[in-house]
């Protein structure tokens, strides 16, 4: 087999974290550069300039293997290596399970200056992954009833989708094209249902009443219903209901261990 074909690369080393539950698929670099150009006196580019190369390297994966209440950090910095002269912060986090496909985590980066610290982490609530091919709420963040009673998923209803993301947003210092510093900010997570409904009687969905989630701060986080639950009645198919839940991705200043000497 050509040593380039299938040569998805694990920029962010989630293969062994989790104990090769997740298998890297794909992966891409993503490098870019600012451009500018001046005209001469007819319109016509007479000078080009560039600067500011940067890279914002992906990996898709696909689950293989159970993962069980797995605490993914965004911010964490990566050593540089994989084609990356720089170190790799870890920027986003994307998780995809649907009826029929395997779930698949999509994580984004991006490369910053060399020697570049740790500055500020947000960790993720637990998140439990079975390989089946199905959609999954993965953050058991719903309770889905028929009339007082909790809803049959063999019986009364059918999810077709759930998925979620988790992203945070990156500024970078470039004087002159050279990256001298990085920062991250702006944590928000969002989580999208589809689900097919079988009985006459409406769905009640709501926010698991048990559900609270703990940023690293010690801060209460609650989710909320930020789209509410939508109905859809298409001609050949069952009635169908969408929502979304939200909530904060709070983060915490790194703070590196201090030497003794």
């Amino acid at each position: 087999m050509n040593p380039t074909f299938n040569s998805g690369i694990d920029y962010f080393g989630l293969e062994s974290t989790t104990s090769n539950a997740l298998k890297a698929t794909s992966s891409n670099e993503n490098r870019s550069k600012q451009s500018a150009s001046g005209a001469n006196s007819y319109g016509d580019a007479a000078v080009v300039d560039s600067w500011g190369e940067t890279a914002a390297p992906s990996t898709e994966y696909l689950v293989v293997g159970a993962i069980t209440a797995a605490s993914f950090t965004l911010g964490g910095v990566t050593a540089a290596g994989n084609g990356m002269a720089n170190p790799v912060v870890t920027g986003s986090i994307t998780i995809n399970t649907q009826n029929g496909s395997a779930p698949t985590i999509s994580v984004n980066g991006q490369m910053v200056q060399s020697g570049a610290a740790q500055l500020r982490t947000y960790t993720l609530p637990p998140i439990s992954l079975s390989p089946r091919h199905r959609a999954q709420d993965f953050l058991a963040l719903c309770t889905i009833k028929k009339g007082e009673n909790a809803a049959s998923p063999i019986t009364d209803y059918g999810l077709e989708s759930v998925s979620a993301n988790f992203p945070i947003e990156f500024t970078l210092a470039q004087p002159k094209g050279t990256l001298v510093n990085y920062d991250l900010h702006g944590g928000m997570a969002t989580c999208d249902f589809t689900m097919n409904w079988y009985d006459e009687t409406p769905p009640t969905i709501v926010l698991a009443s048990s559900l609270t989630l703990t940023s690293p701060s010690g801060a209460t986080i609650k989710p909320t219903m930020s789209n509410p639950v939508g109905k859809s009645c298409p001609e050949g198919g069952y009635t169908q209901y969408t929502w979304q839940v939200s909530f904060p991705l709070i983060g915490i200043e790194y703070v590196a261990p201090q030497s003794n000497s």
